[in-house]
């Protein structure tokens, strides 16, 4: 009979992250997918661009990963076009979401570990608009200054 592990141990390989970058193209069937793929577990952290939205502008997640959504998402209508997923194997006092004013494209975490500290930026680049390449260079002023 398999073994059954009612709680996911904490990562204590500081050495390797394993990340996983996609665009969903706004597709359930690609973002049921990416949720049902059991390949999918062996991330800590996955970046989704364009993910699937719900009616109600809800954006599903795998049970073993926490969401990290666009800060400016409550007051914002627009379109969430960047959400990050991170392992539940990802001990919580290792990382943290990063506050990008503004954006519904960008999303942030800082992964602490013995390298020091890694920032990771999930950034929905719509290329067809001229405003894209100036709230990027904005944001990241600011976030380097």
């Amino acid at each position: 009979m398999p073994e059954h592990r009612e709680d996911t141990p904490h990562r204590d390989n500081n050495d390797t992250i394993r990340l996983l970058q996609i665009n969903l193209n706004k597709s359930e069937k690609a973002h049921l997918d990416i949720i049902n793929d059991r390949s999918c577990q062996d991330y800590d952290v996955i970046l989704i661009q364009e993910p699937y939205t719900t009616t109600f502008n809800a954006i599903r997640t795998p049970t073993n990963f926490r969401p990290v959504f666009p800060a400016h998402r409550i007051e914002s209508q627009d379109q969430i076009r960047s959400v990050i997923w991170v392992s539940r194997k990802m001990d919580t006092n290792n990382w943290a979401a990063l506050d990008i004013p503004e954006t519904n494209d960008i999303t942030g975490i800082q992964l602490k570990g013995l390298y020091g500290s890694l920032s990771i930026f999930n950034i929905y680049n719509n290329a067809l608009t001229p405003e894209t390449k100036l709230s990027f260079v904005i944001i990241f002023t600011i976030i380097l200054i």
